[in-house]
């Protein structure tokens, strides 16, 4: 092959074009004299830009790296060779030269080296920067993929394939859709390319599809890649695997937003839905809201344990979710209490369909351990919307309705009305002057005689509370003693009825009459507070009564919240002498095994079984095997409620003896109480049925209780 022939004009035209080059030009005599340069090349070679015959030696270090490739040239065929050599520089860090040299002749009779140089550190650093930065994606805790403009896969790191399951060959040159998971929407990701697309980044979460099919949650940033006209080239897409962390969220949210229990929305929950519900279009209709409270929870927490009270709301909650209509809610507000919102029920019919739908079906027996339990529910309902539009007031609306529906009996339903709101104020009233009651010494006892049923004779009376209003006149006892009971306000009053009472009765002993047992109930919260023995023992210091003319009655269901703590409680009572009676008795829940270990003397078989006798023969039956039972026992009874001369005669004939209701005697005031019994220690209403009466001489004087 020829050299290449190079005239003066040719070299000047050379130089000439490559004036403003990156790569420099030198061409050297056959003796390394600088014949002609470049101002990149000068600047390589020489430090700064200055003009060729300004330099007519190259630096010596330049030469002495340079002349093994010429005299290779010379001495071999080649008509071409490069390498790269490290140049010193004397002010400056030394630099990479990539040296391209060819033989040429200058003229006819002259050979030369044409050379170009090439800074190649720049390149050089360029790609240790790539290499560093290629280590740093590939051992990043990010998943990285690179795409082309058309989103098909053209780098994926390790970390990718970590997250995924997908190596980078089984996934290169396919599109990123390949992950998307079928739970995420095609408009969630079109969205993301219109962004993208737009020369925007996008950032968000996705739920992605592995390789295996299980999926998972990406936090993703994607950035659009330009290039010098602005082009899209790439996207890049830098991910982490947050499904942890969103399962962390989940769990949080719902310990906030769930009831651990049974898994229904809680309280918190049922207050953000309402609002939703409350910023409804009207045309929507209005919402019902329904709130369930079921009818003596307690009892069964108390009877059976918590663990089967928890199995038992477990069930109501999973048979409300099954009966309700799709579009309801169901939640769980604490304890026994339950919410349910109806979505846009406008006819009232429908709403009452399904609520009898709910009783019927709660209703049902839920089996417990080896117990079939039947449970009742009290719902109260009010209208979103249409009967307010406060959350608060709304759910106290649902509570007066379900607070009626008790009322009524249980185990039903009843709509808001405005007239609940009245009847509300007056129960908050009540308790509000219940608190200054025994202060303002509104509080009185009235007593009821215990009649012998053979002879007339008075056995024990019976104190009863009464309060007196100064401006609503007479509250009945059923009326005020709940709330007594709720407040706390029983403890302070129950005291004073003790004392008071036994004053009553060691009364009656310093006037010089046959002495007779008082009876005292004692409520739940009394038999609850710790103070309950020291109160005792007050009473009967204070008034001077012995403790065996004391008589205190509590109920069964007291009795059954906790066995071993009432009969503690029963054994400490019984050691002071005072006799024990379970009071309407037959109505709670206790049995046979669990009477035996009560210190208890006498039973009172509540009123509710003497109704239509003789006439119910159920009541009969009921009636006599529970008197026949306490006898077994070595109990006493009494018979509460004998209203009729035909409930006495039955009563004497499955021989019980004590009895108490007002054939005998209405409850009286212990004055009006004293003044008959100091003239007759007898029920003259029960001796004029006597052949023998030894008060038949003052008959005529009228003497007489009241009836």
């Amino acid at each position: 092959m020829s050299k290449l022939l190079l005239s003066k004009n040719n070299i000047k035209m050379l130089i000439d074009w490559f004036s403003q080059s990156s790569i420099g030009i030198l061409l050297l005599d056959h003796s390394l004299q600088p014949v002609a340069s470049n101002p990149y090349a000068l600047e390589l070679i020489w430090g700064s830009a200055q003009t060729a015959e300004s330099k007519s030696e190259l630096p010596q270090l330049f030469k002495q790296k340079i002349k093994a490739h010429l005299d290779h040239l010379k001495n071999t065929d080649t008509q071409h060779h490069s390498d790269y050599q490290l140049i010193e520089q004397s002010n400056s860090p030394p630099i990479l030269l990539k040296i391209e040299c060819s033989l040429v002749e200058i003229d006819p009779t002259e050979q030369g080296f044409f050379i170009t140089l090439r800074n190649a550190s720049k390149n050089a650093h360029l790609a240790r920067e790539l290499k560093l930065f290629r280590n740093a994606v590939e051992n990043t805790g990010s998943a990285v993929v690179i795409t082309n403009a058309q989103g098909e896969i053209e780098y994926a790191n390790t970390r990718f394939s970590d997250i995924t399951g997908y190596s980078f060959p089984e996934i290169q040159g396919k599109k990123t859709s390949i992950l998307r998971s079928d739970t995420t929407s095609k408009g969630a990701h079109d969205n993301l390319w219109e962004t993208i697309s737009r020369h925007k980044k996008w950032h968000g979460t996705l739920l992605n599809k592995r390789k295996d099919g299980t999926t998972y949650w990406s936090l993703q940033n994607i950035s659009p890649i330009h290039d010098e006209l602005g082009n899209i080239t790439n996207f890049v897409s830098v991910s982490e695997d947050i499904s942890k962390i969103k399962e962390h969220d989940q769990q949080l949210e719902k310990m906030a937003y769930f009831d651990p229990l049974t898994n229904l929305g809680n309280r918190r929950n049922f207050r953000r839905t309402l609002d939703q519900y409350l910023q409804s279009p009207a045309n929507e209709g209005p919402h019902a809201l329904l709130l369930l409270d079921l009818d003596h929870f307690k009892q069964i927490n108390d009877t059976m344990g918590h663990e089967a009270g928890d199995a038992l709301l477990n069930t109501i909650a999973n048979r409300l979710c099954y009966c309700v209509p799709d579009q309801a809610s169901v939640f769980r507000l604490g304890g026994d209490e339950f919410t349910i919102i109806f979505h846009a029920l406008n006819d009232p019919n429908l709403i009452i369909h399904n609520v009898n739908e709910i009783l019927r079906l709660l209703s049902q027996p839920v089996q417990i351990g080896f117990h079939d339990v039947r449970i009742t529910v009290s719902i109260g309902i009010t209208l979103i919307g249409a009967d307010s539009q406060d959350p608060s007031d709304l759910l106290r609306n649902a509570d007066l309705a379900m607070y009626h529906a008790k009322q009524l009996g249980r185990n039903t339903f009843a709509f808001y009305e405005t007239y609940m709101d009245e009847k509300a104020q007056r129960i908050l009233s009540i308790e509000h002057d219940l608190r200054n009651a025994l202060t303002s010494k509104q509080l009185s006892l009235a007593y009821q005689p215990q009649v012998d049923g053979k002879d007339g004779r008075i056995s024990a009376i019976e104190a009863l509370l009464r309060w007196e209003h100064p401006t609503r006149g007479t509250i009945p006892p059923d009326e005020f003693i709940p709330h007594a009971e709720e407040t706390g306000a029983i403890i302070p009053i129950g005291r004073w009825v003790l004392l008071e009472a036994c004053k009553a009765a060691q009364q009656l002993q310093d006037e010089g009459l046959p002495p007779l047992k008082v009876c005292v109930n004692l409520s739940a919260r009394q038999f609850d507070d710790p103070d309950l023995i020291e109160h005792i023992e007050e009473a009967i210091s204070k008034s001077g009564l012995a403790s065996e003319w004391l008589e205190l009655e509590i109920t069964e269901s007291m009795l059954m919240r906790d066995m071993q703590h009432a009969i503690e409680t029963l054994k400490k009572i019984k050691m002071m002498g005072i006799s024990l009676a379970i009071d309407d008795f037959g109505t709670g829940y206790s049995s046979l095994s669990h009477l035996k270990k009560m210190p208890v003397d006498l039973l009172k078989v509540d009123r509710s079984f003497l109704q239509d006798i003789p006439a119910d023969k159920d009541n009969i039956a009921i009636t006599s095997t529970i008197i026949a039972m306490a006898k077994q026992l070595g109990l006493s009874v009494v018979a509460e409620g004998v209203e009729t001369k035909e409930q006495m005669l039955f009563l004497q004939g499955i021989d019980c003896r004590m009895m108490q209701g007002f054939l005998f005697s209405r409850p009286i005031s212990f004055e009006t109480f004293k003044t008959l019994y100091q003239t007759c220690q007898f029920h003259c209403g029960i001796c004029k049925e006597y052949e023998i009466c030894t008060l038949k001489q003052d008959a005529e004087k009228g003497v007489s209780f009241l009836n």
